[in-house]
């Protein structure tokens, strides 16, 4: 997989330290916009690349590419994704995929019509623990709940406060907690139950609007998932199920989850009185897989593999999670856009 870069921001020096550390990549391109020409010149020394674009078309013909990650803000990642697709390029898009569920499914129709891969840079779908998750929910039994809280505290909050507004907490670049961290909460629900029935999200409202937190509601048959974001407080992140027969519960933050924990229901035994409800239990179990220098090494080598083992249907499997995801993201912005008209009379 031969990759040219677009951006040069936080996240670009986390995603090449990762590339580098992948076999099958090879970072070939930077593309920066010209006023950051010398932070992308200065990435492309630390890293070894050897070519730094300030022209897209100039990268997509001379870069020797056949791969973007796309690392840019928010309001732009459809038109770039698309001239990449145009261009005949893979894309590894960036969180939120797109800011509408139509550009969305447009770059997915686009992508199949042009026998492309198109993969959203979601690194929950792509590591060990989400597999494991995959594997234990079927033994939960009947699910009843599901909740999931990203809580950060910005190290861009304080600024926010003062009266600074930079993208994080910008409404038109798609700032906010709804699509800077409960993006990776409706992630894990929606990547494992699909579409829900009904969503509705209840934000706290900054200043200027936008959403320093809130807490999103999905309705699926036979249970509900609560999803917390905060920018403005802290709290221990984690993401729990809750079934007849069992639990499980992974800790840390989506982004990055560390280890997690489960335990079942055997079933009926009338002389366990001890857990009050009639249940003999299991012992709560845990696992952890190994730890990474870099958190993006797993979810990058897991696009060089679909790329260069062309397993497409895999890559089907990862859209179809994607454009489930975008959907409710939507309608969760929608639902936050009734309740701001609704609660501001």
């Amino acid at each position: 997989m031969d990759v040219g870069v677009l951006g040069s921001g936080a996240i670009v020096p986390v995603a090449l330290a990762s590339m580098e550390a992948v076999p099958g990549i090879r970072v070939k391109a930077l593309w920066c916009r010209e006023h950051s020409r010398q932070r992308g010149e200065a990435l492309a020394r630390e890293y070894g690349i050897f070519q730094v674009f300030t022209d897209l078309e100039s990268l997509f013909r001379e870069g020797g590419v056949d791969t973007v990650y796309i690392a840019l803000v928010n309001p732009v990642h459809y038109a770039y994704a698309r001239a990449a697709l145009l261009a005949g390029k893979n894309v590894i898009l960036e969180k939120p995929f797109c800011p509408s569920f139509a550009q969305a499914q447009d770059l997915a129709e686009l992508a199949r019509r042009q026998g492309l891969f198109l993969l959203e840079a979601m690194p929950l779908w792509h590591g060990a623990l989400f597999r494991k998750v995959r594997e234990l929910v079927p033994r939960l039994g009947p699910i009843r709940v599901v909740q999931c809280n990203y809580s950060q505290y910005s190290s861009r909050y304080d600024r926010y406060l003062q009266k600074e507004v930079l993208p994080a907490f910008d409404p038109a670049a798609f700032g906010g907690a709804l699509y800077d961290l409960d993006v990776y909460n409706i992630a894990f629900a929606a990547g494992l139950f699909g579409r829900p029935e009904k969503v509705a999200y209840a934000p706290n409202r900054g200043w200027n609007g936008v959403d320093t937190s809130g807490v999103l509601f999905l309705q699926y048959p036979g249970f509900q998932a609560v999803l917390t974001a905060a920018k403005d407080s802290n709290s221990p992140s984690f993401l729990q199920i809750q079934g007849e027969k069992g639990w499980l519960k992974v800790e840390g933050k989506p982004i990055h989850p560390h280890r997690m924990v489960w335990k079942f229901v055997q079933g009926p035994d009338r002389d366990q009185f001890s857990t009050g409800a009639g249940k003999k239990e299991e012992s709560v179990q845990s696992w952890a897989p190994p730890e990474r220098k870099n958190r993006m090494v797993e979810e990058f080598g897991d696009y060089a593999r679909i790329v260069n083992g062309k397993k497409k249907a895999e890559a089907e499997a990862y859209l179809q999670m994607t454009l489930t995801a975008s959907e409710v993201l939507e309608r969760a912005a929608h639902s936050f856009q009734v309740y701001v008209s609704t609660s501001s009379r």
